[in-house]
């Protein structure tokens, strides 16, 4: 989280995805709608070492990578944020791979815009009551 001028934090998105996942503007405006920094990025070895630069307060990895799931376990050992994965599988076998490999939640498409920007603050809201010892 950097601070936004005013004394209030903001967080940072970072959103990996490649091949045929793309943010969509209307994915991106609505979370820089709400006072998201958005970061997106390809997934690679080489943006495991870029986590510290990039700081994010959450991932969203798109599902549909040939090795999201080993992505997000690598993410869930190197980085203590929430990972939201966004699949186009409903079923429960989806998301049960997804939570089992370090996702905090799975949201399958098709979705909506307020759905998405209410995951994420759950999910930031939560992580931030975990680390100062909430519930």
């Amino acid at each position: 989280m950097e601070s936004n001028g005013n004394g209030r934090m903001r967080n940072t998105i970072l959103v990996i995805g490649e091949g045929g996942f793309v943010l969509g503007k209307g994915i991106a405006s609505a979370l820089a709608g709400e006072g998201f920094d958005i970061a997106v990025a390809a997934s690679s070895p080489a943006l495991l070492s870029r986590l510290g630069e990039l700081k994010p307060s959450l991932v969203i990895l798109a599902e549909g990578l040939p090795t999201s799931l080993d992505v997000c376990s690598r993410f869930r050992r190197a980085v203590d944020v929430p990972i939201l994965m966004i699949g186009s599988a409903a079923g429960d076998g989806a998301w049960m791979r997804a939570v089992e490999a370090g996702a905090d939640f799975y949201l399958a498409k098709p979705f909506s815009y307020s759905e998405l920007v209410t995951r994420v603050k759950s999910l930031l809201r939560r992580h931030e009551l975990a680390r100062q010892g909430g519930r």
